[in-house]
């Protein structure tokens, strides 16, 4: 199978999440990944009816003929994370998460995403690592339960501590030790973290399930459409190709295009069938 392209709902954040995937459909997108957050996808809207909830979501992939490919519950600390100190925060999160997967089974989603973010100051490291892995047991065997895949994304080292490199990501997939648990590789992170990104296919192979397909720059962790930033992109596609990656290259794009998240989502789907050859 072919590698298909989708959209992410979080560049359209300022616009109702139909929006989304309106402009997937025009622009030929063969998938939606939807952010979790207010107002487009917030898991306790979802499983509530808030907005039309789950049924609302999953008559936009009806309307339009998209399917999702993910759901991205909010997990940056605002107000869930998996690195709070405190125990009864942490205990709060955990709920929110496995509710999480209650909602990505709800809107048919088959994987749900999840991140670890900057840890406060003054907190030992490997105990939240220890905490962490706890955490992922718990929402990963939830996840299993409802024939969810839980994705576990590495960030650049200007957004979190914890979970940043493939040896990062190895660590947490071990730890867990549960087929439910997988990766989602965000192309910023082998560029910021000075590795190739083949460490994540020669040390997880198999594991990795979706791509964020954007390009970067090695000193910010800020998103851009491929051939803005500073990859080389003729090598990335012959790289995946050589490996048989057939999953989904998700455009996921922050600030530079905010304003125009409409052309952002035609000039990239336009610059990554050029690099596909389609």
């Amino acid at each position: 199978m072919a590698m298909r392209v989708s959209l992410f709902s979080t560049g359209f954040a300022s616009w109702p999440l139909e929006r989304t995937f309106q402009v997937a459909a025009r622009c030929g997108y063969d998938g939606v990944d939807v952010g979790g957050f207010r107002p487009h996808a917030y898991p306790p809207d979802v499983l509530a009816g808030v907005n039309g909830g789950a049924s609302a979501i999953l008559s936009y992939v009806q309307k339009y003929q998209v399917p999702i490919v993910s759901y991205v519950p909010e997990n940056t600390g605002s107000p869930h994370s998996f690195v709070f100190r405190e125990r009864e925060l942490n205990d709060i999160s955990v709920e929110y998460f496995k509710q999480s997967v209650d909602a990505a089974k709800a809107i048919e989603a088959p994987m749900v995403m999840f991140a670890i973010n900057m840890p406060g100051f003054g907190v030992d490291r490997e105990y939240l690592k220890r905490q962490v892995v706890e955490d992922l047991k718990v929402i990963s065997d939830h996840a299993a339960d409802l024939g969810v895949t839980v994705i576990l994304e590495p960030v650049t080292p200007y957004e979190g501590k914890l979970c940043c490199s493939s040896d990062d990501v190895k660590y947490f997939l071990d730890e867990v030790d549960n087929d439910a648990l997988q990766v989602v590789l965000d192309l910023a992170c082998p560029l910021t973290c000075g590795e190739p990104m083949s460490e994540y296919w020669e040390k997880m192979p198999g594991a990795v399930r979706e791509i964020h397909f954007i390009d970067a720059e090695p000193d910010c962790e800020d998103h851009l459409i491929p051939g803005d930033g500073s990859m080389d992109w003729p090598r990335i596609v012959n790289y995946l190709r050589s490996v048989d990656y057939d999953g989904y290259l998700a455009l996921e794009l922050f600030s530079r295009y905010g304003n125009e998240p409409d052309f952002a989502a035609e000039r990239g789907i336009e610059v990554i069938r050029g690099l596909l050859g389609r």
